[in-house]
């Protein structure tokens, strides 16, 4: 669903014909909590707060594989013991009662996918009571990997 300019509150299209002029691609979507402007790719702006918004590949596997699900992108961030932090891409909270936490990557392998595996892997260790799913895409599909303890 597409948004005009023309169709925004005075003092928000002033905002959007700036951030026109300093940056080419900009996108509208609309979400529970009213109007987002997405501001390059990766972030999105409500009232002057930056928030994170899926990148394709993350968006891809939300459609395909958490349709109709509570789902929610880097809900929560985890403290580890060791100091570091690792938040999930996506967070799902099942009609029972779970939590399961999913990390998405693309087919590429990037040195920042070590470090997210490395992360990844300490919170499955620390919060063993979370169902922890490791999605990688290859050749057009996701292989999923579900960790959970019994």
């Amino acid at each position: 669903m597409g948004v005009k300019i023309e169709d925004l509150p005075p003092r928000l299209q002033e905002q959007v014909r700036a951030q026109l002029e300093g940056e080419k691609k900009i996108e509208f979507r609309t979400q529970d909590s009213g109007l987002m402007v997405a501001l390059g790719k990766k972030e999105t702006e409500t009232h002057g707060v930056k928030h994170r918004v899926p990148n394709k590949t993350e968006a891809e596997y939300q459609r395909i594989h958490l349709r109709g699900m509570d789902a929610r992108f880097e809900a929560l961030t985890f403290r580890m013991a060791n100091g570091h932090r690792y938040t999930p891409d996506w967070v799902v909270f099942t009609a029972t009662g779970n939590i399961e936490c999913h990390e998405v990557k693309g087919g590429y392998a990037l040195g920042s996918e070590q470090r997210a595996r490395l992360a990844f892997d300490q919170a499955r260790v620390e919060f063993p009571w979370i169902v922890w799913v490791w999605a990688k895409k290859s050749e057009g599909s996701f292989q999923k990997t579900v960790f959970r303890t019994e």
